[in-house]
């Protein structure tokens, strides 16, 4: 029995940010960077065609989302309002949302104003303009952070590019900082320019994934995985990746085949660099897998050959622990299945015959 989680997590229920907009109506700067087959799936829960089940053990915590949205009011928002006063816009309790199209963003700041001090601090040699954007993050003590984050910097630019399309402003860089969560005196900080392609790019994908009628390309599971441990989708992802066609054996045609050859070719070479190119060689899988598909093929003999796996046996852990508490209890009788599989096997050499 505990006392205090419960209890913490009553009142963490309280405090969360409340919206003005509905945010399934738009892909949030936070979230464009994100998977799309996930990104899809949230928007798309309260749809009866296109809404999947999330996991039945995912549990969604609060701890990491509560820790910067109390270190922003509390701590970021009123040092920044100390030292920029009215200069500081979009802040703290004054935050607003830019929304355009499918594509929405709340800064956490926009400094105006900037004295040529503050510029000469901030930019390099006759860049910049006479404001500046200004993103709160915190971090993981244990979170190695040479580099920003891909997804931060690519929010950055989401927000940059609402706010020039949206305010008389026109930030050309933004300051993303990283605060230790344990340490807060030790902050990181990263410039970030304002790239008007990537903003577009940012706009045609959220349209993308919201007028999407099949759900786009595991992007988590191609870049390796990482996003995975925090998806509530794996199980549904893992069915859709599996989804063989039904005909074990089909006649195909000689185009689609040499089609099939060339990218098995290239998956080959890949393959052979795994560590260095793991992502692409995900990424073409994903690529064959959905063109033999769309054809309703599973083998091109000599080229490719696509088959579900059985999934492995295992210990069910939560279960076994529970089990051991109560004592006396046979643990095989927690034996489960692994979640099925399925293989893709490239049969054609990149050696000449």
């Amino acid at each position: 029995m505990t006392l205090i989680k419960p209890t913490l997590d009553t009142y963490a229920a309280t405090l969360e940010k409340t919206w003005s907009h509905d945010r399934m109506n738009t892909i949030g700067a936070s979230e464009i960077g994100q998977c799309a087959r996930k990104t899809y799936w949230i928007k798309n829960e309260d749809d009866s065609q296109c809404a999947v089940a999330r996991d039945p053990d995912y549990e969604e915590t609060w701890g990491a989302r509560m820790r910067g949205t109390m270190f922003e009011n509390v701590f970021w928002a009123p040092a920044m309002q100390a030292r920029f006063g009215e200069r500081l816009l979009f802040a703290g309790p004054h935050q607003k949302t830019f929304v355009h199209n499918f594509l929405s963003a709340t800064p956490d700041g926009i400094i105006v104003g900037l004295t040529a001090a503050e510029q000469a601090m901030i930019f390099a040699k006759g860049e910049g303009s006479d404001c500046v954007m200004a993103e709160c993050k915190t971090a993981d003590p244990r979170t190695n952070l040479n580099d920003p984050k891909d997804e931060n910097v690519y929010q950055t630019h989401v927000q940059m590019g609402l706010v020039r399309q949206q305010t008389p402003y026109r930030p050309t860089h933004s300051v993303l900082s990283y605060t230790d969560a344990s340490f807060w005196s030790d902050v990181k900080e990263f410039v970030i320019p304002f790239n008007p392609d990537i903003y577009e790019a940012a706009q045609q994908r959220a349209e993308r994934i919201m007028t999407a009628t099949q759900p786009p390309d595991p992007e988590g599971w191609i870049a390796g995985g990482k996003e995975c441990n925090y998806c509530p989708f794996t199980r549904a992802c893992g069915v859709e990746r599996r989804n063989l066609p039904f005909a074990a054996d089909r006649e195909v045609d000689p185009q689609f085949a040499a089609e099939i050859a060339d990218m098995a070719l290239e998956l080959k070479r890949q393959e052979s660099v795994e560590e260095i190119c793991g992502t692409r060689v995900r990424e073409l899988q994903e690529q064959i897998k959905n063109r033999l598909r769309e054809k309703g093929v599973r083998k091109i003999p000599g080229v490719v050959s696509w088959s579900p796996v059985k999934g492995r046996a295992g210990i069910d852990n939560a279960a076994l622990k529970a089990a051991a508490i109560a004592a006396g209890i046979d643990i095989t009788k927690f034996a489960t299945e692994g979640q099925p599989g399925d293989r893709l096997t490239i049969q054609i050499s990149t050696s000449p015959s």
